[in-house]
């Protein structure tokens, strides 16, 4: 089973963004940061009721859902409770996961940059563990810095200093520069799940062939999760690997029926990388032919429902009640 899913924003939602806070407003004092993670924590839970909606049964938490959670003293006392939306993910049985931005880096030579990845890090996961979300907490590999053995090391020692909350959920992701998937499998010594990024492979020169990387991404991860993919396409005039605003259907389709060959049906979960999110799903599903689509609902169950519900004049976020 192939779980589709978007990430961060509901663009097809009522009051599709989330709330944010500046480090500089809150330190004088402008800032309560209060409203806006009870607003978020709510965001969240209207998402994934959305998301399920839609037939959409992944979706990728934004790392900014708790903003300066790492930085603002006491912010975890400020966090609301998050049992309703935890419930909300139960009851839809929608794979939650989390991404924080390219700036945590685990491997970075310089501490300072280690210590705040950590900090980052490990609030995920403790957020993670309040919604007891089964999904990852995906990193790149990040830099080089022009000796790959030494940034291994210090990659595996970045990863060994995390909380058992936030190390638990941890995988690796390919990237269009600096990472493989057999470089990152060399790197952690196949000790930690690597997500296979079907744009990021397209773009790294260094790649090795599709279906090597493929099932030796899929490879890496445990019967006890749930393995995960990212899909994109490249926006053309871009820099390589630059997420595009939509996807083809027929670009997804292909991408679900090589997942289907390679895990061996087994259960996985494919996050959508498009800038228009949700938007994007429903619009390629709507692309395919009618046997296309029937074929897509074979591999994800489910996934078609948002483009059926929309032709009838339905909103899908209303199919599943709050």
């Amino acid at each position: 089973m192939i779980r589709l899913g978007y990430a961060c924003l509901s663009l097809g939602m009522p009051e599709p963004s989330m709330k944010t806070a500046q480090l500089g407003r809150f330190l004088k004092g402008f800032v309560d940061l209060t409203p806006i993670y009870r607003y978020n924590a709510e965001y969240v839970r209207r998402s994934i009721m959305h998301s399920a909606g839609l037939g959409l049964l992944s979706y990728r938490i934004s790392s900014d859902l708790f903003p300066l959670l790492d930085i603002a003293p006491g912010a975890r006392m400020l966090v609301p409770d998050l049992r309703s939306v935890r419930r909300a993910a139960e009851r839809c049985c929608v794979h939650l996961s989390n991404h924080p931005s390219q700036f945590v880096v685990l491997s970075s030579p310089r501490e300072e940059v280690v210590l705040n990845s950590l900090a980052v890090m490990n609030d995920q996961g403790w957020v993670m563990d309040l919604l007891g979300a089964r999904g990852s907490i995906t990193l790149h590999g990040g830099g080089v810095y022009g000796d790959r053995d030494s940034t291994a090391v210090r990659l595996r020692e970045g990863i060994a200093r995390l909380t058992p909350a936030a190390r638990s959920r941890l995988a690796l992701e390919n990237d269009e520069r600096g990472w493989t998937v057999p470089e990152l499998l060399d790197a952690t010594r196949g000790e930690v799940p690597i997500v296979f990024d079907h744009l990021h492979w397209a773009a790294n020169p260094r790649s090795a062939p599709y279906a090597v990387e493929l099932e030796g991404a899929l490879g890496t991860w445990p019967a006890d999760r749930v393995p995960e993919l990212h899909y994109s396409e490249q926006w053309e005039g871009k820099p390589a690997g630059a997420h595009a605003e939509h996807i083809t259907g027929r670009g997804l389709l292909r991408f679900c029926e090589a997942i289907e060959e390679a895990s061996g049906g087994r259960e996985v979960a494919v996050i959508v990388e498009a800038k228009r999110k949700d938007l994007a799903v429903v619009r390629a599903i709507g692309e395919l032919t009618g046997r296309q689509r029937a074929r897509l609902e074979a591999l994800a169950p489910g996934s078609t429902r948002g483009v059926v519900e929309s032709s009838k004049g339905h909103r899908p976020s209303r199919v599943i009640a709050s």
